[in-house]
């Protein structure tokens, strides 16, 4: 488990990554229980306050955050939000 602070912004960006990412699963009939329940958690956070994170949810948020920001790169869009996050949750 790690504590982790995450500011409006970070709650945004995660929120915009993991949606794809639950949604493709979704798709694949894939479960959809642990992005599901991880998007709830950051949702209910208040912002600007601490939370724990466990190893796999933290895994989870790094790879759906560095695919936002490789999309976003390939689109030629700015990835200073993404780039934030990413350096959190390293």
């Amino acid at each position: 488990m790690r504590k982790i602070k995450l500011t409006r912004a970070n709650k945004s960006i995660l929120l915009k990554a993991l949606a794809p990412y639950y949604y493709s699963e979704k798709a694949l009939g894939h479960s959809t229980e642990k992005p599901g329940r991880l998007i709830l958690k950051i949702n209910s956070l208040p912002a600007d306050k601490r939370a724990r994170f466990s190893v796999e949810e933290i895994h989870l948020m790094r790879s759906t955050i560095n695919q936002l920001r490789n999309d976003q790169l390939a689109k030629g869009q700015y990835t200073d939000a993404a780039d934030d996050m990413l350096l959190k949750l390293f």
